[in-house]
């Protein structure tokens, strides 16, 4: 993966394709896989769980879908973010290095 796309904050649409690569550039298989996530503020070192619902899109490419809940894109800033994925057998858990994203201020 490379660093996520900027949001706007409070925009909830439209929600973010990903595709989970190994360091190699190699999918990672999410077949069956149960996804979960944390954001961490990069200026207060506060983090939460991701919201939003992350849902695998086609478990062999490596493509999930991250629909927005407004708590992930509540505040402007600089975060890191980390994708987890829980398998029912074999190796689990996988985990993603972390991801650079930003949730660029809003008017009004």
């Amino acid at each position: 993966m490379s660093n996520l796309p900027d949001r706007v904050q409070g925009g909830l649409r439209p929600p973010q394709s990903i595709t989970w690569q190994r360091e190699d550039g190699t999918a990672e298989d999410l077949t069956g896989a149960t996804l979960t996530g944390y954001i961490r503020d990069r200026t207060t070192g506060t983090e939460r769980a991701i919201a939003g619902t992350l849902s695998v899109t086609d478990g062999s490419t490596g493509a999930f879908r991250w629909d927005f809940a407004e708590a992930d894109v509540a505040d402007a800033g600089n975060f890191d973010v980390q994708f987890t994925a829980e398998f029912e057998s074999g190796a689990t858990p996988a985990r993603t290095f972390l991801e650079r994203w930003t949730v660029k201020e809003a008017l009004g």
